[in-house]
């Protein structure tokens, strides 16, 4: 196992869509990030407003103009349910895929109709499945046999008739994925009807006996952080087989969808090994970060050559995308306040910011995301340091070992790449939690508030049992 380099270079801040100052002050669409954690308060969450509208588009126009069928993209709220965010992913024309009945509320409320929303996860109540096919939800993808008996007679019950799609477990892994992630493997992941022992073929059979089911297709989603293209192409001839199934039991595949999970080319998930590594040693195991170097036009190909030979070029089935990831995660950086420099020689320097794992940067337990010093980012790297969160347990940290340069008391740290799962994850250990901004133009606006304490004990009940408030 390789020890991260004392890659002393300074990482070039346009390959996130930043710019540097002659000072060498990190700017985000022309705002300064010093300025910004001055006037917001960290942590902050700062979107890049134009670097994410184009992102989106690109995605959607590359899918678009590659694949011969129709084409539906459904941004994946579960990565950043951020409205301000979602917000600008939908003007770019993307629909909704939602898990819960937050999200589907939520996307209700942004103004998507129920024939924009489709609706995926492993967990739906009955009460959550009654919202969807009242609001008349495009699919309802199905996760088990169970389920589809639910919303068939659910369904049954409002008078109705509801598409859905038969969620695969293909059993596929793609190479280098870490265990945790791989939600196309039927050892690790309950999700879907497992191809292996038949499930898929049995769902396949209750059909036609389901008056209240209208079938349209197949829906997999094999993991996240994909960086090789193949990954698609080999997932997608797995479902050969069934399809020519669903067919000769007269049923016309007119949809498939591939999830999402698209890899970003500036950050990385860590394989099974580096993560055990990482934990055992707290030495961070590779070069950080490992940049990918595929196109978007290299996952339209594959997806459009592989779709071609299952189907033999009889028709194009409407190809349905999910990405999260890909368009919310490299349009986002996180910026937190550095409160104390502690070092114990020979031992450790730990360098104690305003937010880690405990609260705001979850994913950074797996993931490699590039770090920078807002301050000055000519500064040469020069020491390995912990980076730390302000929760009062030793694992509150935002990286081990990190080769950085010196970094002081009062400074700002940049993680980039924080638009997936960072907010999404974020939570309270005993600290609100923070503001989220956009910027664009050079003109910052609020996207979400920072809590604030009063907002922490909402919910709570300052009561004891003999009726006393509290005062």
């Amino acid at each position: 196992m390789n020890f991260q380099s004392k890659n002393t270079k300074v990482k070039n801040p346009g390959d996130w869509g930043l710019e540097l100052e002659s000072n060498g002050i990190l700017c985000v669409s022309g705002c300064r990030t010093t300025d910004l954690a001055m006037q917001y308060g960290t942590p902050l969450h700062v979107v890049n407003e134009d670097r994410l509208s184009s992102t989106a588009l690109k995605f959607r126009n590359v899918f678009e103009s590659s694949y011969p069928g129709k084409v539906s993209i459904h941004y994946a709220f579960k990565c950043n349910p951020v409205p301000g965010v979602i917000a600008i992913i939908k003007s770019r024309g993307f629909k909704a895929e939602v898990m819960s009945s937050f999200e589907l509320a939520l996307a209700l409320r942004l103004g998507f109709i129920g024939s924009d929303i489709i609706v995926n996860g492993p967990f739906k109540s009955d009460e959550f499945l009654y919202s969807c096919i009242r609001e008349g939800v495009r699919f309802i993808i199905i996760d088990s046999l169970d389920e589809l008996i639910r919303v068939n007679t659910l369904s049954g019950n409002l008078n109705n008739k509801t598409s859905v799609l038969l969620r695969i477990n293909p059993d596929y892994t793609p190479a280098g994925m870490n265990t945790g992630t791989a939600t196309g493997n039927r050892k690790r992941c309950a999700f879907g009807l497992d191809l292996k022992s038949g499930k898929v073929d049995e769902a396949i059979d209750k059909l036609g006996k389901l008056e209240h089911i209208l079938f349209c297709g197949f829906h997999f989603h094999i993991g996240t952080g994909i960086s090789n293209p193949k990954a698609y192409y080999d997932a997608i001839l797995l479902l050969k087989t069934v399809i020519n199934r669903a067919e000769f039991m007269g049923h016309l595949v007119q949809v498939l969808d591939i999830g999402g999970g698209f890899g970003l080319q500036t950050t990385r998930e860590m394989t099974t090994l580096e993560m055990l590594w990482y934990q055992a040693t707290h030495r961070l195991p590779t070069v950080f970060p490992l940049a990918n170097t595929f196109k978007y036009e290299d996952f339209a190909n594959r997806v459009t050559e592989a779709i071609s030979t299952v189907f033999e070029g009889k028709f194009w089935p409407e190809l349905i995308l999910e990405p999260g990831r890909i368009i919310a995660g490299p349009n986002q950086i996180l910026l937190l306040g550095v409160h104390a420099i502690k070092e114990r020689k020979g031992i450790r320097k730990w360098v104690i910011t305003d937010g880690g794992i405990s609260t705001v940067s979850m994913p950074t337990f797996y993931e490699f995301h590039e770090v920078f010093v807002c301050n000055d980012m000519k500064r040469p790297a020069c020491e390995y340091i912990t980076i730390n969160g302000p929760g009062c347990f030793a694992s509150d940290v935002v990286y081990n070992s990190k080769y950085m340069p010196k970094v002081n008391p009062g400074e700002i740290l940049a993680i980039m790449d924080s638009g997936a799962y960072f907010t999404s994850w974020e939570s309270n250990f005993g600290f609100p939690r923070p503001a989220i901004i956009g910027v664009k133009n050079s003109i910052p606006q609020i996207f979400r508030h920072r809590e604030t304490n009063e907002d922490m004990m909402r919910r709570d009940l300052f009561e004891y049992s003999g009726n006393n408030v509290i005062k």
